[in-house]
């Protein structure tokens, strides 16, 4: 049998399997760590009460300016996309406009279904 293995590659598999199962207990373990540094984390933060809305605060500036940044890009891709209706003839700025607008009509409702 042990030679059948041999020659079929049986034992590589074996041993893929074996490494597999290795790597699965090594992610296990990292995530267990992590685990219990989330929670001795979340301990010491709500021992504090000062601590913990400088956390909430610094947590809202850091949204808030997340949310500025994708509102200015939006901006810019806006006047991008005005700019390049812009540089068309006259007769396709209609046509490619009225295409735009329909492609984020549909992309703005797919959006907001997922969100909803």
């Amino acid at each position: 049998m042990a030679i059948e293995r041999l020659l079929t590659g049986g034992v590589r598999e074996q041993i893929r399997e074996l490494m597999a199962t290795e790597d699965l207990v090594i992610e296990t373990f990292r995530d267990l760590v992590k685990d219990e540094l989330k929670t001795h984390i979340r301990n010491v933060i709500d021992e504090d009460p000062d601590l913990k809305a400088e956390i909430k605060e610094a947590v809202g500036y850091y949204f808030q300016a997340k949310a500025r940044s994708v509102y200015a890009e939006l901006k810019a891709s806006r006047a991008a996309t005005r700019l390049g209706l812009r540089m068309l003839p006259a007769d396709l700025q209609a046509e490619v406009g009225d295409a735009l607008v329909g492609l984020f009509e549909k992309e703005l409702g797919t959006l907001l279904e997922r969100a909803l």
